[in-house]
């Protein structure tokens, strides 16, 4: 029986994805902070009618050596997913430090006990930070730009640091990275995701939308993607931009409106969201956006893995019922 180890199973992709390791009969170790998160994994599995006895569970911390090596013991493949997720201008240390040395200690365990394939889960935010307006697997952020957020640069730093471990490794380790836009759909554990956070619940308290597009995509669809990084021989060296498509904020309002879900869907010219934007912080972020046209290009996604997702409308719909229950 093939084991995969999983960073961060309690997380809100991961869990996606030892559901789908699990239906597909791997043994899977994963990692997670504490007891508690135990208890709530194997919860959620047996919630879902996976069967727990194919899953074995660590306690590791992404900032501490202890463990990793034990963990990772007869593991065939490595999900790296666990980093963590803070939105803003925070303390730098508090997102850079645990995904850079995370990665770093979890790639080198890896390595230590000859795993055939590493899975790491970047970001877009390692791909957009730059002046360019279309972009593709190989496009990266500029360290070295003044506004990048502390988010971006931990995806940045990590994914930039496995690359020249894989490259100066003496055990030549297939690895590859999955770097998903903004992934929307429901929770396994009921915990709202942060992406989720940041697009759906704010669609649900203001009074308008304005106009800016996001390129989304379904967090089943993230999940699944890893698994035929994971399996294909080919994905050996690549980096693969994941995305369904691109979006008007309005597209996304409309899907939460056609399920009677309160939500404004009054489009509002641009300049009303600058000049509001220097009285309410939250819409800064927004402002930023306007005018700001993506194009992307999923090469790699399309012709290594055959990837071609189209769920997420019916995921939005999935998550922003989720969230509505909880209120």
């Amino acid at each position: 029986m093939n084991k995969v180890f999983v960073s961060g199973g309690s997380g809100y992709i991961a869990l996606h994805t030892i559901i789908l390791l699990l239906q597909k009969n791997y043994f899977v170790v994963t990692s997670v902070k504490d007891k508690d998160k135990i208890a709530l994994v194997k919860k959620c599995l047996k919630q879902n009618n996976i069967d727990i006895s194919r899953i074995e569970f660590h306690i590791l911390d992404l900032i501490s050596d202890q463990g990793w090596d034990d963990a990772l013991e007869g593991c065939e493949y490595v999900l790296h997913m666990a980093s963590p997720v803070i939105p803003g201008n925070v303390e730098m240390d508090l997102l850079v430090k645990p995904a850079v040395e995370g990665m770093t200690r979890c790639l080198n365990a890896a390595i230590k006990n000859k795993a055939k394939k590493f899975v790491l889960t970047s970001s877009y935010a390692a791909i957009y930070g730059n002046s360019k307006n279309t972009f593709s697997d190989d496009d990266w952020t500029d360290l070295n730009r003044k506004d990048l957020m502390p988010y971006e640069i931990s995806k940045t730093k990590s994914e930039m640091g496995m690359w020249e471990i894989v490259n100066n490794s003496k055990y030549q380790i297939d690895a590859c990275s999955i770097n998903p836009v903004m992934v929307l759909g429901p929770s396994i554990s009921g915990v709202v995701s942060m992406s989720n956070k940041q697009v759906l619940n704010r669609l649900l308290q203001l009074p308008f939308i304005p106009k800016i597009s996001l390129p989304i995509v379904g967090v089943r669809d993230v999940a699944s993607a890893h698994l035929m990084a994971m399996e294909n021989k080919k994905s050996k060296g690549r980096r693969f931009l994941i995305s369904e498509k691109t979006v008007d904020l309005i597209h996304i309002a409309k899907i939460l409106k056609s399920n009677n879900l309160n939500v404004s869907t009054l489009v509002v010219p641009n300049y009303v969201v600058r000049f509001l934007s220097f009285f309410v912080p939250s819409l800064r972020a927004i402002a930023k956006r306007l005018n700001k046209t993506e194009l992307l290009e999923t090469k790699n996604a399309k012709s290594i893995l055959g990837f071609y997702p189209e769920s997420v409308d019916s995921e939005i719909v999935e998550s922003i019922q989720q969230i509505h229950s909880k209120k």
